[in-house]
């Protein structure tokens, strides 16, 4: 297998926790779209990351990834359970992907490591601010009132926990601290116990903290 895109992606992040998690060997072919928009658009239609070689195909997408993996490999389960636990599962997937992923990636991630930190272009300090005052506050609110007061959402871990992992880690690189939520904050922290968790972060700590902001103190608009 090979997986294009790169660490940095929550997308693509997600998809290397799966893989991982199922203990299915890779190859990462780093592709980040912003630098090499050419390059991705010949490997996804949209110019997007990931992208996963698979036996001659291309599979696109990170939650058609997830879905093509169980498929190929089905145990340990990213979507266990009953359909009433798979459809949660599901919403929440779909919920860090989008609503989640557009507040904590493409603003904060965006404007104060991308702009910030890799491109070195000035940020839009009043889109942050926006950010943090009137919309993320509401969704943060919302997930945590989604989680359980311990363990994970269904009894055993799935496709949910990889992808709220992902984007709220790339929240924690770019500053966001959450100890106005402490059920999500516990909930992201027994995630990172997992072994296979902790051995990402070890590499992304390694490869990217040059990049990493130091904590927001937006302690006001967060409450």
């Amino acid at each position: 297998m090979i997986l294009h895109g790169s660490s940095i992606s929550p997308f693509v992040r997600k998809i290397m926790l799966a893989l991982a998690y199922k203990g299915l060997p890779y190859e990462l072919q780093p592709l980040n779209p912003y630098m090499e928009k050419e390059l991705a658009l010949k490997r996804h239609p949209l110019g997007k990351v990931p992208v996963l070689e698979h036996d001659g195909n291309a599979v696109i997408d990170s939650t058609v990834i997830a879905h093509y993996l169980d498929d190929i490999c089905p145990v340990p389960p990213l979507y266990p359970g009953s359909a009433e636990a798979r459809a949660k599962i599901r919403w929440l997937e779909e919920y860090a992907d989008t609503r989640l992923t557009s507040l904590i990636g493409g603003v904060l991630f965006y404007q104060k490591i991308m702009r910030g930190k890799m491109l070195n272009k000035e940020i839009d300090e009043e889109a942050i601010a926006q950010c943090l005052t009137n919309h993320l506050p509401q969704a943060l609110r919302y997930l945590e009132e989604q989680l359980p007061e311990s363990g994970y959402v269904t009894p055993q871990l799935s496709i949910a926990e990889l992808s709220l992992w992902s984007v709220c880690r790339s929240g924690w690189m770019a500053g966001l601290r959450l100890p106005q939520y402490p059920r999500l904050q516990a909930y992201l922290a027994a995630i990172e116990q997992e072994p296979w968790v902790a051995n990402l972060m070890s590499e992304e700590d390694h490869e990217l903290s040059s990049f990493y902001c130091e904590p927001m103190i937006y302690h006001n608009h967060l409450s």
